[in-house]
């Protein structure tokens, strides 16, 4: 057990460093005749190489060789699959850059200033087929089916449109429509009981709230509406949690 615990922490921590001398022909993995194979370096095709060998053995060595091997095989496997994910998410970055990149430059092309990046705030523009969102870096939250997820996904549009209209003093025609849209959906949300935990209001001029018109007046934007939607999200949190309190105790 010691000489397999030994074997195998030093092929990990060669490993760990960088998956490429696992496959080194330097470790003289190709070569039948040397028996000088450090095992802590390599997986060889030669099966006794892995455990400093240089022919096969029997009874409790051969145990071991097969345990040497089957580790530093799922070893190499993880590593390979973790370069994978890593190689997964760049690409995903790039991608990502470079969809934002086509954009601004569709956006220059029609006049839009360079420096808006077709964001939000006072300029640029943004194109979306889905009738939820108005501006980039917002997500649909309808479809999501997930209650948690849900608020956490209203809990960060509404970040965004507090970071895009400059804490609320510089809104767009796009921020307010976004923030009317969310507020309308999440106040339709019901968790437990019979109706939604969010406040009803009749201050609009057609006698409904007038939060959820996005023809709200800045002023109003910054010191009524933003306001209501993080109170709205507090109390369908709050309710959200009592309810599942609720459920677990049944």
């Amino acid at each position: 057990m010691k000489k397999l615990k030994n074997i195998f922490i030093g092929f990990f921590v060669v490993c760990a460093v960088t998956l490429a001398p696992v496959f080194a022909a330097d470790n003289g993995c190709d070569d039948p005749d040397n028996d000088a194979i450090v095992a802590e370096l390599a997986l060889c095709s030669t099966h006794a190489y892995n455990i400093g060998v240089t022919q096969n053995p029997t009874g409790a060595d051969r145990e071991l060789m097969r345990e040497v091997v089957a580790m530093k095989t799922t070893l190499i496997t993880q590593q390979m699959y973790k370069q994978y994910q890593q190689m997964e998410s760049m690409l995903r970055r790039l991608k990502t850059q470079l969809q934002k990149a086509v954009l601004n430059t569709k956006l220059q092309v029609a006049g839009a200033d360079s420096s808006s990046g077709g964001s939000g705030g006072s300029g640029g523009r943004f194109e979306s087929s889905d009738r939820n969102v108005y501006l980039a870096g917002i997500e649909n939250c309808m479809n999501l089916y997930d209650d948690e997820k849900i608020l956490e996904c209203y809990q960060k549009n509404l970040t965004t449109l507090v970071n895009s209209s400059k804490q609320g003093s510089d809104p767009s025609p796009e921020i307010k429509k976004q923030l009317a849209n969310d507020y309308t959906n999440l106040k339709a949300i019901v968790f437990g009981g019979e109706k939604s935990a969010c406040t009803e209001y009749s201050d609009g001029s057609d006698g409904k709230d007038l939060c959820v018109n996005s023809k709200m007046k800045n002023k109003e934007f910054k010191d009524t509406c933003l306001n209501r939607m993080r109170t709205c999200l507090q109390n369908q949190t709050r309710a959200y949690r009592n309810n599942q309190a609720k459920l677990s105790k049944d």
